[in-house]
């Protein structure tokens, strides 16, 4: 290639040596287009300018492709949640695939971090390893879950935060004792509940639920509704039919509809504080309490608050009552059992307190 000689700025804001911006390097492409053109070599001109652009091209296109790269590190990756809802879904699908390959283990965990914004599927998006953490990166519930399809938890060991899936099913199918799902809500029979059987031959067809609920929501038939609650929830709302047919767990700050908190069984055992449903609530025709021939299981309901029916108000008392209330109706003190049954300063409709025996 022959030489050139042309003029460019002996002084400038760049020293020599430095990085151009890609507006300073096009600026100086388009310069020392129009030098080469004034010296009269236009074979030479053509292909020195055509060898510069293409080593800019490259140069950004690799810069592309780092920005489309997701943050990561050796016990997490980052989802931004800059694209559409599908592309924000394809990229969580993405990451949580190259999650499974660090093969986490209990004492070294990995997290799929999550931008706030939302994310759609095409098909239902399983959380399906053990120790790998799905969350919302602010704690909030900001990761919203568009379109048909919702979340799928399928192991156990797994903290699942901040993730909001509207109307649908928030599915969880077994007990998963050691999974905590914190501040994330879901439709109707979300958290391990089960619809109405339509066939009376199968009274209990829901899920035995022993995982941990803090600050989340459903709907009916939520939180092992139609099934066994035997894990821990906290701050919780369900809708009518909701926290099982049968309970043994902790139950604290939750509020749930009708037919809530045991309605079609037992309350076996467990601790229920400041804990609030409609009627027909608290075992309502099933016992507190169970008593079988080595002991009783004695649980304690504290400040929390049934409507009419409520509190086994056909059964058996085994258990102890605190500072518990109807709303419509009386406690029928001839349910009590006179060894282990208990009421403490409960009231009835007509706020008289009661402590019997």
């Amino acid at each position: 290639m022959s030489q050139y000689s042309f003029n460019t700025r002996d002084i400038g804001p760049n020293p020599k040596g430095s990085a151009l911006t890609f507006d300073e390097l096009d600026s100086s492409l388009l310069f020392l287009s129009s030098s080469l053109i004034s010296s009269g070599s236009i074979n030479d001109i053509s292909q020195s300018v055509v060898e510069l652009t293409s080593e800019v091209l490259i140069l950004s296109q690799s810069i592309s492709e780092i920005q489309f790269q997701p943050l990561s590190g050796s016990n997490y990756i980052f989802v931004e949640a800059n694209g559409t809802p599908i592309q924000n879904g394809g990229y969580l699908t993405a990451s949580y695939a190259l999650a499974k390959l660090t093969n986490p283990t209990g004492s070294d965990r990995f997290s799929v971090l999550l931008g706030p914004g939302l994310y759609e599927f095409t098909n239902d998006f399983n959380i399906d390893t053990e120790y790998i953490d799905v969350v919302s990166l602010t704690g909030n519930r900001d990761v919203y879950i568009t379109s048909s399809n919702t979340i799928v938890i399928g192991a156990d060991n797994v903290y699942v935060r901040g993730i909001d899936v509207d109307t649908k099913n928030f599915t969880i199918t077994s007990s998963f004792p050691n999974t905590i799902i914190k501040n994330c809500k879901g439709g109707d029979e979300s958290f391990g509940g089960n619809p109405n059987p339509t066939s009376a031959s199968v009274p209990n067809p829901g899920y035995f639920i022993a995982s941990t609920f803090i600050d989340c929501e459903g709907g009916d038939y939520s939180f092992a509704g139609n099934g066994s609650a035997y894990g821990t929830f906290i701050n919780c709302i369900g809708g009518n039919n909701s926290f099982g047919n049968y309970c043994d767990g902790i139950f604290t700050d939750c509020v749930g509809g009708d037919n809530s908190f045991a309605t079609l069984g037992n309350i076996e055992g467990g601790t229920f504080k400041n804990c609030t449903a409609g009627d027909n609530s608290f075992a309502p025709i099933g016992n507190i309490g169970d008593f079988n021939l080595t002991q009783i299981l004695q649980p304690k309901l504290k400040e929390c608050v049934g409507g009419i029916n409520s509190f086994a108000s056909s059964g058996i008392i085994y258990g102890l009552l605190q500072e518990c209330q109807l709303t419509l109706g009386n406690f029928n003190t001839l349910n009590i059992d006179l060894i282990s049954g208990q009421l403490v300063s409960c009231y009835g409709n007509g706020l008289t307190p009661i402590t019997t025996p």
